[in-house]
């Protein structure tokens, strides 16, 4: 496990009475479901050519990375809550050698250039991948859990979450679902699920991520070609 975060205090851990009162719960993960338009983003990928899923990829994890509760953590089965400074995307990757599914990482830049580069070779790597041997490190805990659907549009989806693993339902989980266009306000959107802990992320911190990616798909020519 990466050992860069430090350890918080408790006794100034603000949200400590929301902390103790949902890890009573043995599996206090709950998520919003959320449509976001992306017109501006598929419009930016087919003027400089680049894979939706990665710029998504990208777009998702930074906005993320503005919230601070979405880099809390717990490290142990001894309570003990962590903050990683840098939160990385871990995605899933289709073999098309043997239909397996793999976790792969790519991690964050600030260059998105620079990242789309990584990313794509790891996604390439994993594509032509024909045996079963897992390349990913599960102990990691300062990641995202990224996954998507690019054959189906969905109205939601759920998480399988592990029941009293709090260490892992630290972890948020997104997903998210084929494009669709919808010809009444001629723009696009995805279905975005963000899955978190309630031990460490209330509504509020939740919410955020999702305005936080809204602002960053309406910037994104600005913030993702330099």
């Amino acid at each position: 496990m990466d050992k860069n975060y430090e350890i918080i205090d408790k006794s100034n851990f603000k949200k400590i009475n929301q902390y103790n009162w949902f890890r009573t719960f043995p599996d206090p993960t709950y998520g919003f479901n959320v449509k976001i338009n992306v017109t501006k983003l598929i419009e930016f990928n087919k003027k400089h050519h680049y894979s939706f899923f990665i710029t998504f990829i990208y777009l998702v994890t930074i906005s993320m990375n503005e919230v601070y509760e979405m880099h809390l953590r717990e490290i142990d089965n001894n309570k003990t809550i962590a903050f990683f400074p840098k939160i990385n995307p871990t995605y899933t990757v289709l073999s098309h050698k043997n239909g397996v599914f793999y976790n792969a990482r790519t991690d964050l830049t600030s260059s998105f250039k620079e990242f789309y580069t990584n990313c794509r070779k790891t996604i390439d790597y994993f594509k032509n991948k024909e045996d079963i041997v897992l390349d990913y490190n599960s102990d990691d805990l300062g990641v995202y859990y990224m996954s998507c659907i690019t054959s189906l549009s969905m109205e939601s989806m759920k998480h399988p979450t592990p029941a009293n693993n709090y260490v892992s339902n630290s972890v948020p989980r997104v997903f998210w679902d084929k494009y669709y266009y919808n010809e009444l306000d001629k723009n696009y959107y995805v279905m975005l699920n963000i899955t978190v802990s309630h031990t460490l992320v209330d509504g509020f911190p939740l919410t955020d991520a999702f305005n936080n990616l809204i602002k960053n798909i309406n910037n994104v020519e600005k913030l993702l070609n330099n």
